[in-house]
């Protein structure tokens, strides 16, 4: 990474540091960890899901979804809870190819700001901030800020990346910059969409921070 690279024109009010000029906000669950694996992992731990049940993956909310033992909200967020006191957050794997690609990006001076909505359950709040720094640090993720918001159209970026389509259509409709990251649940929402992490989409993802898709 130069020290003093040309920033664009376009980007110019977006400069960030100095050597920092697109920013990218960047969800985490079922994004860049695997959120469904680590409670499904957790539950068979514990007894309370058949090792050999795989669960529906075509609702974003994991209570809508058959194949997951919650009867109600009230269980999943029960079993969130007892979740993250096994330090749910810090254990998750990495969805694969990822810590290679944000590495990508941050050599050609993308800001990397992690968006994330993972302090919905009160009273944990310490080890669930505690535990993402320390899976990020630990899969080698490079980010320049760490965010914990459930309102993301708050925080402006030149693109997001979400999986969630309440996420995604709120971020749309104030005029932001969205790549959906491909989850069954959100094959509704059009484009510009990403599959995986891989080379190709780094690519194409670096093409979109340059020139926006008129067909999306």
């Amino acid at each position: 990474m130069s020290a003093n690279p040309t920033i664009p024109e376009r980007y110019a009010n977006q400069q960030v540091g100095a050597i920092g000029y697109r920013v990218l906000n960047l969800d985490l669950d079922g994004v860049c960890a695997d959120y469904t694996g680590a409670m499904r992992d957790y539950l068979v731990r514990h007894g309370q899901m058949d090792p050999h049940t795989i669960p529906a993956n075509t609702s974003y909310a994991l209570t809508d979804n058959d194949g997951w033992p919650f009867a109600n909200t009230a269980d999943y967020i029960a079993a969130h809870k007892a979740a993250e006191e096994e330090h749910l957050y810090a254990t998750m794997q990495p969805i694969p190819g990822v810590a290679h690609a944000l590495r990508r990006l941050a050599d050609e001076h993308v800001y990397i700001r992690i968006v994330t909505h993972r302090l919905f359950v009160s009273g944990q709040h310490r080890i669930v901030v505690s535990d993402t720094a320390k899976w990020l640090d630990d899969n080698g993720i490079p980010y320049m800020s760490l965010c914990f918001a459930g309102l993301k159209d708050s925080i402006q970026a030149t693109v997001h990346i979400d999986d969630s389509p309440s996420n995604v259509n709120v971020l749309r409709k104030v005029g932001q910059h969205v790549v959906v990251f491909d989850q069954p649940y959100n094959r509704g929402l059009s484009g510009p969409r990403m599959t995986d992490w891989s080379d190709r989409n780094v690519d194409r993802l670096l093409e979109w921070f340059e020139r926006w898709p008129d067909e999306q």
